[in-house]
């Protein structure tokens, strides 16, 4: 997420989060992480966790492997009331999961990571509960998988390149300068000191 930040933030893009449901085997209620599966995944845990140091986010480990499909149509929900609610709700659950070390996965689960942010939430247990946004995740889904998408995160820009896992931030900067996407008014690299300006 905070690449997708900074990408809005430098460069003249507008980014768009879709639903794509990696793991649809996990429990509906969610498991509890086995000893054989945190001994394959510690090496991509260090990298992300070096990745989250060197940015200042928080994150821990999760104990949990969480089924992500009720949180999915909660961002579908979120989307209908407007991108600052689609922001507030996106945020909550990754910090529920990421950093609070959260299982997410129930409808009880996601409505609390989502109330915990102070988010407004009238009619997101009726649509969780009631089913209204499955089907448009499960879809999408099913495209994505279609069109070579087997990861998270996936950024696609302009159809014409991919980026996909957690990369460092000057790959996302060479996408976007091959692309001749324009750096926005006054922004300068945060890799690059600001010029000087004035006399001694």
């Amino acid at each position: 997420m905070q690449r997708a930040d900074r990408m809005a933030r430098e460069f003249a893009v507008e980014v768009e989060w879709v639903p794509f449901e990696l793991h649809p085997d996990i429990p509906a209620e969610g498991q509890v992480r086995d000893e054989d599966l945190k001994g394959r995944q510690a090496g991509m845990r260090d990298r992300i966790a070096t990745l989250a140091e060197a940015e200042n986010l928080p994150l821990q480990t999760n104990q949990y492997r969480s089924n992500a499909h009720n949180t999915l149509e909660a961002g579908e929900w979120a989307r209908e009331q407007g991108p600052e609610t689609f922001d507030a709700v996106h945020r909550a659950i990754f910090h529920a999961y990421f950093a609070a070390g959260k299982n997410v996965s129930t409808v009880d689960q996601v409505v609390e990571a989502v109330e915990a942010a102070d988010v407004a939430t009238p009619g997101l247990r009726d649509a969780l509960e009631g089913g209204t946004y499955s089907q448009r995740v499960d879809e999408l889904t099913q495209l994505a998988r279609q069109n070579g998408i087997n990861g998270t995160p996936t950024f696609i820009f302009e159809d014409q390149f991919m980026v996909s896992g957690a990369q460092e931030w000057p790959v996302f900067e060479d996408v976007l300068t091959r692309l001749g996407v324009p750096r926005r008014a006054g922004v300068v690299s945060e890799e690059q000191p600001e010029p000087a300006t004035g006399g001694p």
